[in-house]
């Protein structure tokens, strides 16, 4: 079975990794001339129309790139291609993927809940959420056998859902992340396990690109209103604690 994955950053290599060790011929595509790196790692570098002809097709690219390259290979998919994409927000994706892709490729929405900083010597135990689009019942079913061979937690969930649960799990999380980041909080000797935690969520987040970063929380429709409650839970916090101070001074 051969496999094909557009967009050749980090997410990309790292599904290609385990493709390999699953026994897959693989191969990638990118914007960019990756041929070396590809190399290495022991997977073919292709142009977009070799890319298209495949079984498989991953679509690993940044989101402000999805539709585009989604219209780049709309017309050279073969028939029963099985499209996969690995966004982080699945409203967006799934909705794009079926509007653009032609009736006659499958389409499953996949969020792998990892990547290569927070998994960087296993896989497994990892979740990656499932979003049935288009496809046949068989093609699903082999896809969670699958992750269940790669010791995956597969996630079975609608594209509404998995948003919602995003803008708490994942936009949320950066929010604060960015937050700590801006004031340059740092490791300090005398830390808790709590603050340890906290700084570890910092060290993951950041690298994270600005446009990933914007993308997550402008495109999730639900993240806002949770930044609001949060932002607004923290004033609230903060002016109870500073009015408890002002009793006690003056008692």
């Amino acid at each position: 079975m051969e496999i094909s994955i557009i967009g050749f950053g980090n997410f990309g290599k790292l599904a290609a990794k385990y493709f390999i060790l699953s026994g897959f011929s693989v191969k990638v595509t990118d914007l960019f001339d990756k041929r070396q790196e590809a190399e290495e790692l022991g997977v073919r570098f292709v142009n977009l129309e070799e890319a298209c002809k495949t079984n498989i097709m991953i679509l690993a690219v940044p989101m402000e790139k999805f539709e585009q390259t989604l219209h780049m290979i709309k017309d050279r998919l073969m028939k029963g291609t099985i499209v996969l994409d690995v966004c982080s927000l699945k409203i967006f994706a799934c909705e794009a993927m079926s509007k653009i892709l032609p009736n006659h490729v499958e389409i499953i929405g996949t969020h792998p809940l990892f990547g290569p900083q927070s998994c960087p010597n296993s896989i497994e135990g990892m979740k990656i959420a499932l979003v049935k689009v288009r496809c046949k019942d068989e093609t699903f079913n082999k896809l969670k056998e699958f992750c269940k061979k790669l010791r995956l937690k597969a996630i079975v969930t609608t594209s509404k859902e998995h948003d919602k649960q995003m803008a708490v799990s994942q936009a949320l999380t950066h929010f604060i992340g960015q937050a700590c980041k801006k004031i340059n909080i740092d490791r300090v000797e005398l830390s808790t396990k709590t603050f340890d935690d906290l700084m570890n969520i910092i060290d993951i987040i950041k690298n994270d690109t600005p446009s990933l970063f914007e993308n997550m929380q402008i495109i999730n429709p639900f993240a806002k209103s949770m930044r609001d409650k949060f932002i607004k839970s923290c004033d609230e916090i903060n002016k109870s604690l500073n009015t408890n101070e002002k009793i006690k001074q003056d008692g």
